[in-house]
Parts: structure tokens; sequence; C-alpha cells
């Protein structure tokens, strides 16, 4: 008899299967891409922008943050749900990701045209 983890016929193994850890790494690894692009775009856009600059770090530097912390909570939830067979995760991270997109976009946008 084989351990759970080793199993190959489709079921899950204890909620811990490689692609949920695989969906995890790459939540982080976003996340972290999110907040370097905000720290980069910071930095870029001081000089011009100003208090502009200020007013964006103030909103998206929060948002990257809840989104890196979010992934370990989707983790989390995911592994239970895998577990239990309950439902997975809503879809409130990939909606901060969009709103976090957006306002990456709008001090990038006003980088440009202020130029």
């Amino acid at each position: 008899m084989t351990p759970a983890s080793n199993r190959h016929d489709g079921a899950p193994s204890g909620g811990d299967s490689a692609p949920n850890a695989r969906t995890a790494l790459a939540w982080t690894r976003t996340a972290l891409a999110l907040l370097g692009s905000i720290l980069l775009a910071t930095r870029v856009v001081v000089d011009r922008l100003g208090l502009a600059t200020a007013a964006f770090a103030v909103v998206a530097l929060p948002l990257g943050v809840a989104v890196l912390v979010g992934t370990g909570r989707r983790y989390r939830s995911a592994r239970v749900a895998l577990r239990t067979r309950a439902g997975l995760p809503d879809g409130r991270l990939p909606a901060g990701v969009a709103v976090l997109l957006v306002v990456l976009a709008v001090i990038e946008l006003a980088y440009v045209l202020s130029g």
C-alpha cells in the first residue's frame, strides 16, 4: 500500500497538492513584482510629480502588502478547501491585483503626460 501523497489516481492527497503550491508561489512572485514596480515607479516619478507621488505611495504600497499577505491566506484556505472539498477561495485577490495595476498605470500615465 502506498502513502496518500504518492497516489497518482487524481484523488486529493490531503490538500498539499503541487498545483496549489505552484499557484501560491506564482501569487507570491506577482505580489513581490508589484511591490518592486511600485517602489521603482515612486522613485522615478518623484522629481516630476512631487506630492502626487506621495499619494501614490500611500495608496499603492498598502495594496501591494495586502496582496502579498493575501497570497498566504489564499494558499491556506485552498489547502483546507481541498482537504474538506469545500468551496475554493473567491476572487478578491485577483481583484486586488487588478486595482493595484490600475493605480500603477495611472501614475505611469501621469508621468508620461507631465513630461
